[in-house]
């Protein structure tokens, strides 16, 4: 069962009886409230700029992925310049010989 309508009655009355004891305290409260109102008249008439959070991603993921870019083609470049040296060997190459040895059956 719901109290409300008791809740809003009761509410009702009380504000009756402060409004009847205390007519100051009914302008000051009517001051506030007009106020209040027109503050939030200013607030919503003002346009605020909201950012997508999509468009926001889509910049920071540019972003990074230019820096890797970046950063592959410094690193990529000062790596690449040891094999072109006289004597120097490219990173990727092996040394050892990529044939597999076969022991004899009896040894």
């Amino acid at each position: 069962m719901s109290h409300f309508p008791d809740d809003r009655r009761s509410l009702a009355a009380i504000e009756r009886d402060l409004s009847r004891d205390d007519p100051d305290l009914v302008a000051r409260m009517d001051t506030l409230n007009q106020r209040l109102a027109e503050q939030q008249g200013a607030r919503l008439a003002e346009p605020t700029p909201r950012r997508d959070r999509r468009v926001v991603l889509a910049v920071v993921l540019g972003a990074v992925a230019l820096l890797a870019l970046l950063l592959t083609a410094v690193l990529g470049s000062s790596s690449s310049r040891g094999g072109d040296e006289p004597g120097g060997r490219p990173a990727a190459v092996s040394t050892t010989s990529s044939r597999a040895r076969v022991m004899p059956a009896g040894f």
